[in-house]
């Protein structure tokens, strides 16, 4: 196994995380100038920085591809060493155990937001849970546009196709795709910041409220839950959480204004460009339009809320007409997306079919481009057409079918691999909560558990929430980290990595 790969794939996941920390300290300084808070997040990040130099050193070389076995193992490896180093601010300052401080990073890094830290922890520490949910999407949207399309190749369906990208294993590639990448991620946290800004809320408030949102890390954090403008903002930043952020790069960047050139005169092409922009909002409008995940994203997010408001008025709670449709919309869109925020606290007396449609909207998830968890749109899509193809071939045994997604046909090396990786996930689902069984929780529990953490969605309420994972054994919470991992990277990368072993192993053997 090439050691020097994952050392420097390592390195760049240090370095990032050692940036990450800036935002901490510049609250202590500011805020309440604290030098004492200031030393101890500084001295964090210049820890997880020299570690980050030193992997990078041992891991020099030159590099055209990246393996295959390699990448598996050091996406792997990327979680539990980030939160190694992540954890110690929770745990040093004494408001977690070191397990629970484990189990709480690991859960903001997958954006699972299990919040096992209680409510009344300091706001310099709720900043810092932010950041990890932040920085743990950030860099699973690098690793889906450069390693994971190699590791799983049930991820190059949208992305591939519909969203005009193409993904390869040359490490040049594989850079460019990454600035495209981090440059729509804080575009849209600025847009989403500006949003929570509108809303009411200070800058720090909507700073956290954006992290958390546009990640869909989630957690406990809610403030001005009576301002129905904040409601509006999260719903409005986890739809587009939801979307294909390759797809908005390609929306974003074609609307800028050109550059300033000196050879040319710049209101000359600055008028051009206005000519030519309507054009482009149009074929953006279509290419969106045509985007079949999408669509049927929204008519999904549409239908899930008449039902949720139909039950409302039929059982005549109270509410009104927008406070129906204001809570509807806000718990579809906010388990869908697998953010997992809810807008009360007695949010775990639910109706049994709320909790129905909430487990459906969790597992579902949102575009294969996004950063939520679940089984996404396009997974679905696929094998609702390959069911309709094989009634169709029952029916008439000579006709030649094929899977299309908008215009575009799907190989059937995809269709397989798509048919295998649902057939894992339900296998892993049941091993997963026999596993957690053992460990104290009743069965439902435990079901509800393994899918939360497979789904990335770490509050389902009424099933489970942050104390049934606080009140787990020392075994269960180290086997829900490696759920957590699991279930953000999917079930392939693991299966990669452990056959990628074995087959090396039998080689040397010859």
């Amino acid at each position: 196994m090439n050691f020097k790969m994952i050392l420097r794939i390592q390195s760049q996941a240090l370095l990032t995380f050692s940036a990450t920390l800036i935002l901490p300290i510049v609250y202590a300084l500011i805020e309440f100038g604290a030098l004492d808070t200031t030393i101890f997040f500084a001295a964090i990040g210049l820890v997880a920085l020299v570690t980050g130099i030193i992997f990078q050193h041992f891991g020099t070389g030159r590099f055209q591809r990246a393996p295959l076995t390699e990448s598996a193992a050091a996406i792997l490896l990327m979680y539990p060493l980030l939160a190694i180093f992540g954890c110690l601010p929770f745990m040093l300052t004494g408001w977690l155990e070191p397990l629970d401080a484990l189990l709480e990073t690991v859960g903001d890094l997958t954006s699972a937001g299990l919040s096992i830290l209680p409510d009344n922890a300091p706001y310099l520490l709720i900043l810092w849970q932010s950041s990890l949910m932040w920085l743990g999407s950030l860099m699973f949207l690098i690793m889906l546009v450069t390693v994971l399309p190699e590791v799983s190749g049930c991820f190059g369906i949208s992305l591939s196709l519909q969203g005009g990208q193409g993904f390869s294993s040359i490490i040049g590639q594989m850079n460019l795709m990454s600035v495209r990448v981090i440059k729509v991620y804080v575009t849209l946290t600025a847009l989403s910041i500006v949003a929570f800004k509108l809303s009411g809320l200070d800058i720090w408030d909507s700073l956290l409220m954006a992290m958390r949102c546009i990640s869909t890390g989630g957690g406990n954090f809610f403030p001005a839950r009576e301002n129905i403008y904040v409601e509006y903002a999260a719903i409005f930043v986890m739809l587009i959480a939801c979307g294909n952020f390759l797809l908005y790069y390609r929306v974003i960047y074609t609307l800028l204004p050109p550059r300033p050139e000196f050879d040319t005169n710049y209101f000359t092409r600055l008028k051009q460009y206005f000519l030519r922009l309507k054009r482009t909002i149009i074929n953006n409008a279509k290419l969106v339009a045509a985007n079949e995940e999408v669509m049927i994203l929204y008519a999904t997010i549409f239908i899930g809320m008449l039902i949720i408001m139909f039950r409302l008025f039929s059982e005549d709670i109270g509410f009104d007409g927008n406070e129906a449709f204001r809570e509807s919309l806000f718990h579809i869109v906010s388990f869908i997306s697998t953010t997992g925020i809810t807008l009360s606290d007695e949010a775990a007396e639910v109706h049994d079919f709320d909790k129905f449609f909430i487990f459906l909207m969790a597992v579902t998830g949102g575009c294969i481009g996004s950063v939520t968890g679940g089984f996404k749109i396009v997974r679905l899509i696929v094998l609702i057409k390959i069911t309709a193809s094989e009634i169709r071939k029952a029916i008439h045994p000579r006709m030649m079918t094929a899977i299309r997604l908008g215009d575009v046909p799907v190989p059937m090396r995809t269709v397989g691999r798509i048919l295998c990786f649902f057939f894992l996930a339900i296998v892993t689902m049941f091993i997963c909560a026999a596993m957690l069984s053992f460990t104290g929780p009743t069965f439902s529990q435990a079901v509800a558990m393994s899918i939360a953490c497979l789904s990335n969605v770490g509050n389902l309420p009424g099933l489970c929430d942050a104390n049934n994972f606080k009140n787990l054994s020392a075994f269960g919470k180290i086997f829900c980290m490696m759920i957590l991992i699991v279930g953000r990277l999917e079930i392939f990368a693991l299966l990669i990595t452990v056959a990628g072993i074995r087959i090396k192993r039998r080689k040397s053997n010859w």
